[in-house]
Parts: C-alpha cells; structure tokens; sequence
C-alpha cells in the first residue's frame, strides 16, 4: 500500500498524535525510490518535512499524492504482519449474509475472533447460524473462534481470572455491550492466540468486503510504518495503534434521489469536533482528529492488554484518553504508564456502507463518547500541551451541547461510562483452563474453535473444562439470552481508577 506523508507529529506528554495519512495505492509497483524514503523526516518516512510539503510539483503531477510525498509499504511486509495479527469483529444481529461479508473481506493469513451478543439462537440469522458461517470459511485452514458474550463459560472464566468487573451484577453474566464484547474478544486472543503481536477490530455491519480487506491491510501497513520509525530513531518500544477514518459514508437522499459519499457520520463529526478542540494548538482550530469514534482500529497486544477500557460505544473515544490517565496513575496499578503511545490515523480508499440507524441510535453513540471525555478531561489536566481552563470550557460546551440536542435533560450530566481495569493483571492462564482446550471443531453451546488444536492441551489427555461447565449450563438458551439482554443497569466506575480521582 502506498500512503501520504503526514506533516510531522503533535506529542501530548506520553501520547503522539500522527496527522491523518491516505492510502492513495492499494498495490503500488517496487521501486528503488522507496528506499530513500526511510529518512524523509525526523519520523524516518512517516512525517513529510517542510521542504517536501513547500515544493513546487512537476508538471501535470499532483503534489500531495507523487512519489515524493508518499511511501509505500509492500506484501512481504504487510504478510509478515498479518500472520501475526488477530482480527475480533463483534456482533450482535446483523443479518448472517453481512457478517458473511465481513469475514470474507479478511485475509486468510489472520485469525479471526467472532463475539456475538445475537439475542436469539435459532433461525436464519440466529447465533448458531453466525458460528456455522464462521465455521464453514475455517474449513479451508483459517484459524478462527466463536463466542457469546453471554456463554456462562465466559463469565466463569472471568470470574476465576480475577476480573469480577466485567460481569453484570444481576445476571453473574458478562454485560451487555460493544465494549465488553471487544474486552472479551482481547482475553481471547491474548489466551488462544498468544503468539500474535497485533489485534485489530471490525465492525460486523460492513457491507463492503472489500473494504475490509483494506482496513486489515492498513492496519498492517500502520504498524510497518512505525516499526521503520522506531528502528530509525533508535526508540526501544512504544505503544502503536491504527484508527481507521472511511473514504465516505454512502447514504442515500430521499430529497435529492441520489447517493450522496459524506465525508464523516453524524456520530463521528461530533466526537471528532470535541477532540479537536482537547488537541488544538494553542489559539488554533484544525482537524488533528479524524478517527473519535473509529469501530476499525487496531494496536499491538501488549497495548490492548495494559488498556483499560470503556463500556459501550465510550469505548473508542475513550481510548484517546486514557493514555495521558495511564500516565497520572502509579505504574503499581498499571504497568508501563510511561511508555509512549503513537496514534496512526489512516484514510482509505474504499467507503464504508452500512444500515443507517434513527437519530436515537445517534444520540446515544455521540452521548457515550462525550461521556467518557467529560467524566474524565479533569484527570489529564497536568499533560504538557493541554491547559487546565480549556479543559473546563470543554466540559461545559459538552454538557450544553447535550442539553440542547437532547441527550440530557436539565441538571443532569452526560452518562458516565463503567471503565473496566486493564488485563495485564488478570490471570488469563486461568482464563484459559476454565474455557478449555480449542479442540478444533468442537462448539459447546456458545464456543467454538476452528482449525486452532493446541499441541501442548492435546498431548495431556486432560479433559476440557468447557465441556464440563456446559453440562452444567446445558439448559442456556433463547430465553435465558432475552432476559439478560433486556436488563438494564445504571452504569458505575468499575475499576481502580475512581480512587484516583480521575
């Protein structure tokens, strides 16, 4: 892939914003230019320096996306990145033929993790019908697992892991929501995929393929890219993640009887204004952030595992944060807080088509974002480049801008978000011997493994947890699923950062 050269970087304290870059190539031809372009800038080939963005542009030649002002990373490359990367695509229920798409745009060379929270079992669309679809693309030796959010197994093994938060208080099952699903699908990745280095995830409601397979591509090609800058640099290791910002969003105009490709979601824009305004320089507006609110987004595991993160649709807006909050917190409770944390931003070349959902929907995915920064801004104040009163004035235009466009009502303050605490302590290894061995193949009422036979459960000849726990729950089903997805709960901090005064 052959991306732009972003203008530099913007450090905030431990966190480095990379400007948006655009996949211009989706499979350029090698050539020996592109050794040269290792030292363009002070990032090694990942920022263009003031005299490439100035010059002037040969004839009939567009300055930003010629050879000089682009880079490109080839599929030796991006190969040896995907073998290691393990791509989790949460759902709920979407249409099976969709999710179908989805899993057929990744490449084969990933692992793939499906999390459904699918509210019914039977029928055409039902989760046993997403597991036999998943199944059906493993037949041919790609490595992939099954999960619902709502297997007790799942709970179980959080449970004996040490990570009590996680579960609904009522039901004893793992709680609803986007959030949980993507904290669930990175214990298993982490538990049955240890060897991989990269998690990358993807919504389930695309209905482009092919976008999908340039989203993995991206990520892959983000990670190379900061890999080269490291290696350059001489940096020993830093925290990498790859946000995804669409070409467009199709939608049709009932007004205009035509497709019209907007450039941002109506989620997205809002989000994305806030966070704008958080990192502008000083007396400045400009468009730093594209990616607020990206579903397709990917880091590295070990990034994934000191995180803490977000219920819901928080989580993603979240994730700009809590970085600089890692950084105030002793590293007793979050190991490595002072590790750098690069954010790649990358635009495709493909839009992105989706089901359009009602303004409700809307209103509580961009009530959930602003949510998670307003509970939380106060607890970044002392990060170099960010100042203590626009911090305050932030706040404040968010609670009104909810207030006036009808996502609160009078005193009330934007929904505060359950922050879960970061998997690095919890004991996965526990984890693990709960859900038991991936026999491949084998699916208990909720898990199901698919080409991945672990050698080393394999040759112990011990029997599998998971099939017992599922003698135990054998009885889960339709009903059992409907009265947990129908439960709701205010939403509480949940980890040890509400004793740090965040």
């Amino acid at each position: 892939m052959r991306y732009t050269l972003p203008l530099g970087s913007r450090p905030f304290g431990p966190l480095c914003i990379m400007p948006q870059m655009e996949v211009v190539e989706l499979e350029p031809r090698p050539t020996n230019r592109d050794n040269r372009l290792y030292g363009a800038s002070e990032l090694s080939g990942l920022g263009r320096t003031g005299h490439q963005s100035q010059r002037r542009p040969q004839h009939n030649q567009d300055p930003d996306h010629d050879a000089e002002s682009t880079v490109a990373v080839f599929p030796d490359e991006l190969d040896r990145i995907l073998e290691k990367l393990v791509i989790v695509v949460p759902c709920k229920d979407e249409p099976v033929d969709v999710i179908r798409g989805v899993i057929a745009g990744i490449p084969s060379r990933c692992a793939v993790i499906l999390v459904s929270n699918c509210s019914h079992q039977h029928g055409e669309n039902g989760w046993e019908a997403q597991e036999r679809m998943l199944a059906g693309f493993c037949a041919w030796g790609r490595e992939g697992c099954f999960v619902h959010q709502q297997y007790p197994g799942a709970a179980m093994a959080f449970k004996e892991a040490g990570v009590p938060e996680i579960l609904d208080t009522a039901s004893g099952r793992i709680r609803n929501g986007k959030g949980e699903g993507m904290y669930l699908g990175i214990a298993m990745a982490k538990s049955y995929f240890p060897h991989h280095q990269y998690i990358g995830f993807i919504d389930a409601d695309n209905r482009i393929p092919g976008s999908v397979v340039e989203y993995c591509k991206a990520y892959a090609g983000g990670f190379a890219l900061a890999q080269r800058s490291a290696a350059k640099s001489g940096t020993e290791r830093e925290d990498v993640m790859v946000r995804i910002s669409w070409a467009s969003k199709p939608k049709y105009s009932a007004s205009t009887g035509r497709i019209e490709f907007v450039q941002q979601g109506r989620s997205s824009r809002i989000i994305n204004s806030f966070l704008n305004r958080l990192f502008a320089k000083a007396g400045q507006q400009d468009e730093l952030i594209t990616t607020g609110n990206a579903g397709e987004h990917a880091m590295t595991m070990e990034m994934a595992l000191k995180m803490r993160m977000a219920n819901g649709y928080a989580i993603e807006p979240f994730q700009y944060i809590e970085p600089l909050l890692r950084n105030k917190i002793p590293s007793a409770n979050l190991p490595n807080a002072s590790q750098t944390t690069r954010i790649v931003q990358i635009k495709t070349a493909n839009p992105h088509l989706h089901r359009e959902t009602g303004d409700e929907h809307i209103i509580k995915m961009w009530a959930a974002g602003l949510g998670a920064l307003y509970h939380h801004l106060l607890g970044v104040d002392s990060v170099s480049g960010l100042g203590t009163t626009t911090l305050a004035t932030l706040r404040k235009d968010m609670h009104r801008f909810a207030l006036q466009n009808g996502a609160i009502q009078g005193q009330e303050e934007l929904p505060r978000p359950n922050i879960y605490p970061s998997l690095d302590n919890a004991d996965l290894d526990s984890f693990r011997d709960v859900l038991g061995e991936p026999c491949s193949g084998h699916v208990y009422g909720g898990l199901g493994f698919y080409e991945l036979v672990d050698q080393a459960w394999a040759s112990s000849g011990t029997n599998s947890p998971a099939s017992q726990s599922t003698l135990e729950h054998d009885s889960w089903g339709e009903d059992d699923q409907r009265s947990s997805a129908s439960s709701e709960e205010e939403p509480e901090v949940l980890s040890d950062s509400s004793k740090q005064g965040e």
